[in-house]
């Protein structure tokens, strides 16, 4: 399998893969959205609390802030030492305390980790009024997002790779002028020659709507090249998300092959 970037920016990621087929590729997809581990609040205890909203209500946001996450300083509770009690090693406590008249956000709360903290610190959690409060103790800690859609980490799909085929006998103004007219803008004219940009046809949803312009355009799809979409939620920055996902292929390939192994002995 080889990736090649083709577009990203931010939480956004665009890649090439070639040299895999459809099950490969729908794997590594499923392995991004469910099998890398991220920080979500998991258990919350209020000290005070006298807004409007029930308890519930503001745990279950809370549970579902993004946190950044650190795959270097945590592990999963059910990988960890402390074989899922709670320790230093796969959780970490995050405090709230606020009285009203305000407007709650997820950067009132307090990390003791500043790699763990709120992704979209202007989240609003609840509003006090005058004479109201909340005070709580919060606990995240590292899930995968087949537990749970909390620690689902991103968006990810995919889609085969599109080559276009220009007619040889294709009017450029004409063609050029259906394309204007769809909003389409992977073609463009060169020295008097129509020329397909690449990128611009990877990145394009429906590249299918090429042949609905023009009849000049004829619209192929590679078995073995696919156009992979990764969108983060923030918690890890795509390429890491991408890193921890083929990590964990590989783990899950070494555990198939010994149990086959294991079966054939």
């Amino acid at each position: 399998m080889k990736a090649t970037k083709i577009a990203g920016k931010g939480n956004d990621l665009v890649v090439e893969l070639s040299g895999v087929n459809f099950t490969q590729v729908n794997t590594l997809r499923r392995l991004l959205l469910n099998e890398v581990p991220v920080m979500a609040i998991e258990d919350v205890e209020f000290k005070k609390h006298s807004s409007a909203l029930y308890d519930e209500m503001i745990a279950l946001r809370l549970g579902l802030l993004p946190l950044t996450t650190d795959l270097e300083g945590y592990t999963l509770p059910s990988e960890c030492s402390c074989e899922g009690a709670g320790c230093a090693k796969c959780q970490i406590t995050l405090t709230l305390a606020a009285k009203g008249p305000c407007v709650v956000t997820a950067k009132d709360l307090k990390s003791k980790d500043p790699k763990v903290k709120p992704v979209f610190p202007d989240t609003p959690i609840v509003k006090l009024r005058e004479g109201q409060e909340v005070e709580l103790v919060a606990t995240a800690q590292l899930g995968l997002g087949k537990e749970h859609a909390k620690w689902s980490p991103c968006l990810a799909y995919y889609r085969q790779k599109p080559t276009l085929t220009i007619a040889k006998d294709a009017d450029a103004k004409e063609v050029l002028k259906a394309l204007k007219h769809s909003a389409l803008d992977a073609v463009a004219e060169k020295n008097g020659k129509l020329v397909v940009d690449e990128t611009k046809l990877a990145l394009c949803e429906s590249p299918d709507a090429y042949e609905d312009a023009s009849p000049a355009f004829t619209v192929d799809f590679a078995n073995d090249e696919f156009i992979l979409v990764i969108e983060s939620w923030g918690q890890l920055s795509p390429k890491a998300l991408l890193d921890a996902a083929t990590v964990r292929m590989q783990a899950s390939l070494k555990e198939f092959d010994k149990l086959v192994k294991d079966v054939e002995a």
